[in-house]
């Protein structure tokens, strides 16, 4: 068995859900969570303390703090310290903010360490400096490697690959409450600035064959689930295909979109016709003071939507791709993957950190144990793939993710 040192930089709710399945698995056989907030970091110390793993040489059962360290450290102001550290472990995960996961990155790969990363951002291109040094120096970057994107990806490019010729990719997904409560019918399952972000920022979306910019919010489709009878929900244009135009040619429509309840876009629309997403200051007309209408709407979100205790979550996922398996066949077929995820009330754990932290996670211990060796920046759907498929949707069923995979004449 191979083994290995990990160090997860970010100990918010993904960093410390991704730190949880480190610390149980037997690829691990030290972690490592390194955050700003002591206060976050000794939370995650006290449940990991009521919590059991495996120790990775004997098998046996061990308390996961016995495998778990700690480390306050302010990766920003404190980055030469951040150098210091990363040479000690075999590989890195970031559960970061968008700002700073590219300087965190650079940092691992200019020491020579592996790296798994949530949400970094990015469309492959002819020269990107991280890319380029990854190369260079022999390291392995697996990028955007989440719920969405990441298992979507990987899901579609696989359905993908069974076929010669594909008209089009549809991914369909989000986290939402179990039970809608206005206002909104939705909480906060993650950051509530990467909420509003994916509400304002213009879609990457295919059309004809052609890359085009949508508006996010648009196209509002209804959706309904098999599983969850009499349920009414929605789906909408936002921007997360992430490398998927790059490594999917010829794809005539290739389109992401969110899912909520029924009747989401039109309150959030509303609050952006009124203004309330803008970034542009504005003067208060009582105190002279100028304040940004996000910031304020932003702030006041993060405590209207937050999740409290008794509150459940579940995540919703769709990934449609319709093609033909040959050229020139006259069947056109329809492969499908489905997913519905709940809260998890043995270890109080959210559907979408367990939908997002478990990718991450396994992707990660995949790496680690030499499964995945391509160096320089790596898609997650080139990553896994072929067998490497197979192994990550069995480690994923282990964990209780469950994906329905079905084929069908297309209509």
């Amino acid at each position: 068995m191979v083994q290995g040192n990990f160090v997860v930089l970010g100990c918010g709710l993904m960093g410390s859900s991704i730190a949880y399945d480190l610390l149980q698995s037997s690829t691990a056989s030290k972690v490592t969570v390194v955050d700003a907030s002591l206060e976050r970091l000794k939370a995650l110390q006290f449940r990991a303390s009521k919590r059991s793993g495996t120790d990775p040489t004997t098998g046996s059962t061990v308390k996961l703090t016995e495998k778990l360290e700690i480390v306050e450290l302010d990766i920003v102001k404190k980055k030469e310290d951040l150098q210091k550290l990363l040479p000690k472990y075999d590989i890195a995960v970031g559960a970061l903010p968008h700002d700073i996961a590219a300087e965190a990155i650079m940092t691992a790969v200019e020491a020579g360490v592996d790296f798994v990363d949530l949400i970094y951002s990015w469309r492959l291109e002819k020269t990107n400096p991280i890319d380029t040094k990854a190369r260079q120096s022999g390291v392995t970057v697996i990028p955007a490697c989440g719920l969405a994107p990441g298992l979507t990806n990987i899901l579609a490019k696989y359905a993908a690959d069974q076929m010669e010729e594909i008209d089009s990719v549809k991914i369909l997904v989000g986290g939402i409450p179990e039970v809608p409560k206005q206002p909104l019918n939705y909480k906060v399952v993650f950051s509530i600035d990467s909420v509003i972000e994916e509400y304002v920022r213009d879609a990457l979306a295919i059309r004809d064959g052609k890359r085009t910019l949508l508006p996010a919010l648009s196209e509002v489709e209804e959706l309904e689930f098999q599983d969850l009878p009499d349920q009414k929900f929605e789906a909408f244009i936002t921007d997360g295909l992430s490398t998927l135009p790059e490594t999917m040619k010829r794809v005539k429509e290739m389109e992401e979109k969110t899912i909520r309840w029924s009747g989401h876009a039109q309150q959030i629309k509303l609050l952006m016709d009124l203004g309330l997403f803008s970034d542009r200051p504005v003067n208060l007309k009582t105190t002279g003071a100028r304040v940004s209408p996000r910031a304020l709407i932003s702030t006041l979100l993060d405590k209207k939507l937050a999740m409290h205790q008794g509150d459940k979550d579940m995540t919703l996922l769709r990934v449609s791709v319709q093609g033909r398996k040959k050229k020139g066949d006259r069947a056109t077929r329809l492969h499908r993957y489905e997913m519905i995820d709940h809260f998890d009330s043995e270890t109080q754990t959210t559907s979408m950190a367990r939908t997002t932290a478990y990718p991450c996670s396994i992707v990660a211990q995949m790496v680690a144990e030499g499964k995945i060796t391509e160096k320089g920046l790596i898609p997650p759907e080139l990553a896994i793939k072929d067998d490497r498929f197979d192994e990550f949707i069995s480690r994923l069923e282990r964990k209780g993710l469950v994906i329905k995979e079905g084929e069908f004449l297309a209509g």
